[in-house]
């Protein structure tokens, strides 16, 4: 990212505090972007898996020790469309990363579940997108980082 660009867009919105907001926002967007971008390439270039692709792996990985919801729990918790979710389900377990079951009293009810390869490329990936995010946040000391948590969670549970 162009220095000169941050620094005439912070002088800019200084100037103007109805566009002070936009000191908060765009920084916070940029981020985004950024670990996005880098994220996505990871995934794809690693492991041949898109964004909603570990999304899934993921929910189910930190549902709790069973590793499994329902297609409507999961498509509720990643904001999908059914058919997109069918989508994702369908060539996770082509590559063997998840199960699909059907609940034993009710056989139109599925689960989905992680395998235990799914479990363990869930977490080489968590653990490589870890440093990769790490390395992001490398220029904070552990006092900035605590105090970056603390006032983004405060502004996301603000959200609902």
């Amino acid at each position: 990212m162009n220095k000169k660009y941050i620094d005439d867009f912070y002088n800019r919105v200084s100037e103007d505090k109805k566009c002070e907001i936009f000191a908060l926002s765009l920084p916070l967007f940029l981020i985004n972007r950024d670990l996005m971008v880098k994220s996505e390439n990871f995934l794809k270039t690693n492991y041949d898996l898109l964004h909603t692709d570990i999304d899934v792996l993921a929910s189910l990985y930190f549902n709790g020790k069973d590793y499994i919801m329902s297609p409507t729990e999961l498509y509720d918790a990643l904001i999908l469309s059914s058919g997109g979710m069918t989508k994702v389900l369908k060539k996770l377990q082509d590559r063997g990363l998840i199960k699909r079951d059907s609940v034993t009293n009710d056989k139109r009810k599925n689960l989905v579940c992680l395998t235990q390869k799914g479990i363990e490329l869930t977490e080489e990936i968590m653990d490589n997108k870890a440093l990769m995010v790490e390395k992001s946040f490398s220029v904070l000391d552990k006092k900035e980082k605590e105090n970056l948590k603390n006032i983004l969670s405060k502004v996301l549970y603000s959200l609902n």
